[in-house]
């Protein structure tokens, strides 16, 4: 019987050994063609992987098939990315596969058919990039954002509504990841600059360079978080993701921290590659977004993809843009007019609207700066006007009041929204219409009924000019907006906006407007707005539990995060009676499950709260939903179910075998997963996941991760794959940045008895591991002293181990100095460093005697 190459060809007589069986197909979108063809090649290995020509006979032999497909065909439908073009051919391969597999013929054909119809109707999200190139209007502000240009001379006919392109520094770096792109490589780069710097039109210039065949999405309705969630998965190779101003996807409480971690599944999925995530972000933004605790997501997805825009031109770009003898004289006046190299924010208008906003008085500046308020404060591009109109007359003065006339509203209008030498005026209207080329859902991915995220008031709406945005909350940051601003917010502000704005408010000591904000925000659908309230008033009122029922009774069951989280509020605040309200709406049997991290959070708090009913429940649920390819989610499913004493649960679990689905490109979770199928008893599982050689596989780089791969392969008995992680040196290849991680590998490797690696290791971390955190300083000096007095037999040598450490020391600043710097670096406060004291001295006596004193651990 003749076999099969990887590419189809038979046997010759001269290779009459079968070769090795046909590749599996790497299909990334739509999803339905993955599990189709993950489908057909599993009973293709369940039927002994049999060669083509095996296949193509049986088909012959069988009359009842509908399609005879050859050779070749049979060999596409099991190994190509694409989708086969005859259903009736699928359809005949599936039925003999499962006649040799002994499987369910009529069963498989029946799934076959339903996963091949899906793939059809699915449609992959965006645009192509050339319908951008052939309507300006799609790329400028209302489409992708580029800002248009001052009307000068007449330039707008003869050169273009966009001025030529003048490539700089942040171009040539942008252009490297978007190379790597069209080479296959999925990346991500995020320009970072002020307003009106460039930014946006940079990236559309890097994407008009794409081939044709990519697409570009740009997901705006019902909100910016939404519309990824609701489209990420129909996103296909050769896709730009397009994040102009990236802090509308990435900085909502839980939705942003959803966006974040599935744009970086995306980018890490091998089958969908090549993707390209294009974003923007202003300074303050971007520090906002990688820095602060609340954004761990975003962070990881965004710190090294930074490319930073300069405000200015300089001497050499400004020479260039005026050289040509038919320059765009919108350049050349540019060029020569704008203050201190501005170029783009001449271009984009902003000296005209300053010039407007100082000039502007009364009422119209009231309108101005409540706008100004409104967007720094938390509220999303489009301003209802009704809220401009009754918070303006709290900013005025008396007189000013006193003075206003009925047509006031009128007047300022007219004078904030007139533009200005062709560009867009201080307030912009925005068009009512539904965003055009975009997929409508009945219901978000938040789970949020279209309804429940549409605007609460369907009047005129007003967008405020960027660069007038960025300067408002820079002049404007100290200033607390009149009581006005705020109760016409709670009126008028959309849902989605209250929470941030409640946090505003109560930032600023405004507690009963605060309340009022977060109570509207729970009404109309925001579940972490419940959590708010609950804490907050528990602050002022800690025996009023009235706030704590009402949050209960009226929170919405769509988020499983923000569940979890106001039950641990409602335990904190001792609110116990209130729990069983909310557990009466019977939320583990509601709860949308398409976050199964946020599933397992509220496991947790579920069990926390004596619901083991609901845990129960939620447990089943969740059981048919969990996705295998996510280590880290089946992990801590195990560990809840465990903890509950589902045992039925747990065998349901291990019953779709995980060990044989789970990812192994992350050491962290490996290690999780192997450890909780020891916990419970599944011996078998965890020999299919050691089979499957996770040592070979796991990334070396973070050492915390490491060692904790290296910990449970030990535990396990897996001798043999310790041996492999090993050989593959991670001592020489691990980051240095976490001090305290590289002691607890350096310990992890001691344990392990890899002598030769603990060596290696200290000799790297002793001269470049920081030095601004006192408590990871000492445990490092701890594991190299370890190391030093465990190093081997030869008393010259362990004398020579004590090295690394000396020099560790010699670098050290002052110990008051390192506090300071870390208190300073994590946000800590004296208290904090002092309780490090034990640590700071160790590292005083091991200074003065690195050799004599041991410290302790």
């Amino acid at each position: 019987m003749s076999g099969d190459t990887e590419g189809g060809r038979p046997d010759t007589e001269e290779s009459p050994k079968r070769q090795r069986p046909l590749r599996r197909a790497r299909v990334g979108w739509p999803p339905s063609l993955h599990e189709l063809k993950e489908l057909l090649y599993e009973v293709y290995l369940a039927a002994g992987a049999p060669s083509l020509d095996e296949i193509t006979g049986d088909i012959a032999a069988d009359d009842g098939l509908k399609a005879a497909p050859s050779r070749d065909t049979v060999h596409r439908v099991i190994t190509d990315s694409e989708r086969s073009g005859q259903q009736a051919a699928v359809v005949a391969v599936a039925t003999v596969l499962a006649r040799r597999a002994f499987w369910d013929a009529p069963d498989l054909t029946e799934r076959v058919i339903k996963l091949w119809g899906r793939a059809q109707e699915r449609r992959r999200a965006g645009r192509p990039v050339g319908d951008f190139r052939g309507d300006v209007r799609l790329v400028l502000d209302g489409g992708l954002g580029v800002h248009p240009v001052l009307a000068i001379d007449g330039a707008l006919n003869q050169f273009g509504t966009l001025p030529a392109y003048v490539p700089r520094d942040h171009d040539a770096r942008l252009k490297t990841v978007v190379e790597a792109a069209k080479a296959g490589r999925s990346g991500i780069a995020v320009l970072v600059g002020g307003s009106s710097t460039g930014k946006t039109r940079a990236l559309w210039e890097a994407v008009d360079a794409l081939p044709d065949g990519w697409h570009l999405w740009h997901p705006i309705s019902p909100t910016a978080p939404d519309a990824v969630l609701a489209d990420l998965q129909d996103i296909a190779p050769k896709t730009v993701v397009w994040l102009n101003e990236a802090q509308h996807y990435l900085g909502p409480e839980s939705l942003g921290e959803r966006v974040a971690a599935g744009l970086r599944q995306l980018l890490l999925d091998p089958s969908r590659a090549p993707v390209l995530v294009l974003g923007t972000l202003w300074p303050e933004r971007w520090d906002a977004l990688t820095t602060h605790e609340r954004h761990d997501g975003a962070r990881e997805l965004l710190v090294g993809r930074k490319i930073d825009v300069p405000d200015a031109f300089t001497d050499a770009h400004l020479t260039a843009l005026g050289a040509a003898d038919d320059a765009d004289p919108r350049l050349t006046q540019a060029a020569q007019r704008a203050d201190d190299g501005q170029v783009t924010q001449y271009l984009a208008g902003a000296p005209v609207l300053m010039e407007r906003y100082k000039a502007a008085r009364g009422a119209t500046l009231a309108l101005i700066h409540a706008a100004m308020d409104a967007r720094r404060l938390g509220a999303g591009l489009h301003i209802p006007l009704d809220w401009l109109a009754d918070a303006a007359p709290g900013y005025l003065t008396d007189t000013e009041y006193h003075a206003l006339d009925s047509d006031w509203l009128s007047k300022a209008l007219a004078y904030v929204t007139t533009p200005c030498n062709g560009i867009p005026g201080i307030l912009t209207p925005v068009n009512p219409s539904r965003p055009r080329n975009q997929r409508t859902r009945r219901t978000a991915a938040s789970g949020v009924p279209a309804e429940r995220s549409a605007p609460r008031s369907q009047g005129p709406r007003y967008l405020l000019a960027d660069y007038l945005d960025q300067h408002g909350r820079h002049q404007r940051a100290q200033t607390i907006p009149p009581i006005d601003f705020w109760t016409a917010a709670a009126h008028h502000a959309h849902p989605t906006d209250m929470t941030a704005l409640g946090d505003a408010a109560w930032d600023r000591g405004l507690y009963r407007d605060a309340t009022q904000l977060h109570k509207h925000a729970t009404t109309h659908g925001n579940p972490h707005a419940a959590r708010t309230l609950v804490a907050h008033l528990n602050i002022l009122h800690p025996p009023d539990h009235h706030p704590a029922q009402w949050a209960a009774a009226h929170m919405a069951l769509d988020d499983p995060l923000a569940l979890a989280q106001l039950l641990e509020a409602l335990r904190e605040a001792g609110a116990d009676e209130q729990i069983p309200v909310l557990l009466a709406r019977d939320p583990a049997a509601h709860i949308p499950l398409d976050n199964p991290s946020d599933v397992a959070r509220l496991l947790t708090a579920l069990r926390e709260a004596g619901a083991h009913e609901q845990v129960t429940t939620l447990a089943a649920r969740a059981l048919a939903h969990i996705p295998l390819d996510s280590s880290f989610d089946v992990a801590w499913l195990l560990q809840e179910l465990r903890e509950v004493g589902a045992d039925e649960q747990v065998r349901v679990l291990l019953a779709r075998d995980p060990a044989a689905h789970s990812p192994l490109d992350n050491p962290f979770d490996v290690a999780w997963l192997l450890q909780e199928l020891r916990e419970v008893g599944a011996d078998e599982q965890v020999r299919v996941l050691l089979a499957r050689d996770p040592a070979a596989h796991s990334p070396l780089e973070d050492p915390s991760e490491v060692a904790l791969l290296l910990g449970a392969l030990r535990e396990a008995g897996a001798d043999e794959q310790v041996r492999v992680l090993l050989a593959r040196d991670p001592a020489a290849r691990i980051s240095l940045d976490n001090p305290l991680a590289v002691a607890w590998v350096l310990t992890a490797l001691r344990e392990a008895g890899a002598h030769e690696q603990v060596t290696t290791l200290a000799e790297r971390a002793a001269p470049h591991s920081p030095l601004d955190n006192p408590l990871a300083v000492a445990r490092l000096l701890t594991a190299l002293q370890e190391a030093e007095a465990r190093a081997g037999h030869d008393p010259g040598r362990a004398s020579r181990r004590a090295q690394p450490p000396r020099q560790l020391v010699r670098q050290r600043p002052a110990a008051g100095e390192v506090a300071r710097g870390w208190c300073g670096r994590t946000g800590h406060g004296p208290g904090r460093a002092a309780s490090c004291g034990r640590e700071l001295r160790s590292v005083h006596r091991f200074s003065r005697n690195p050799g004599a004193v041991p410290i302790r651990t």
